[in-house]
């Protein structure tokens, strides 16, 4: 059984981190999903945005970008507020990262010719975090929007995403129109794709 405080800490810490991939995603130029992003009680999350590139290196980088960002702004927040930070071999071992090591060998052989596998990670984190740094803001607010919505019964994803965590039935849903309305007050011009 988690406290009350840890349950609070994850769902702060998760729209964070959900925020952290929209922002970065959009900042960047990524297509925001209809679906937004969204947070359960647990502290699981889902930020819906493009991560399918196009058959270009720069298109792949800004998907690893954003999905490395979450846990850039999660861990932001977390030091900032003194709760610990993830352990960094479960942040390895997450779907974000996953997902981003499968984008690796999509590169072209031209984008490998100076550089190796790690270091062009170390590259993209060290990127994921200057993000965060600059639109801090914009994530902040971002989160603030998702928290301060009602819960409601979760809903099945148009895009065929899925939830990490199933074990919820209640969430709290910023739709990507929102999430574009909200961004633009922060100087990001984020585009979504049309709602259903």
């Amino acid at each position: 059984m988690r406290s009350t405080e840890e349950i609070n800490v994850n769902l702060d810490s998760a729209a964070r981190h959900e925020s952290g991939h929209i922002v970065a995603a959009a900042a960047q130029g990524l297509r925001l999903r209809a679906e937004g992003l969204m947070v359960d009680p647990s502290g699981w999350g889902l930020a819906c945005y493009h991560k399918e590139p196009d058959e270009s290196d720069q298109s792949r980088e800004r998907i690893i970008i954003a999905t490395l960002t979450g846990f850039k702004a999660e861990n932001h927040f977390r030091a900032k507020c003194s709760y610990p930070l993830r352990d960094e071999q479960a942040v390895i071992d997450s779907c974000d990262w996953n997902e981003a090591r499968r984008l690796i060998p999509r590169f072209s052989d031209e984008y490998f010719q100076n550089e190796n596998v790690g270091t062009i990670l170390c590259t993209l984190e060290a990127r994921s975090a200057q993000l965060v740094e600059q639109h801090l803001r914009a994530i902040e607010g971002l989160a603030a929007a998702l928290l301060d919505k009602d819960w409601e019964l979760r809903k099945p994803l148009k895009s065929g995403g899925s939830w990490s965590h199933e074990n919820e039935s209640m969430a709290k849903y910023v739709v990507g129109e929102e999430v574009v309305r909200v961004l633009q007050r922060y100087g990001i011009a984020a585009v979504c794709d049309p709602g259903p």
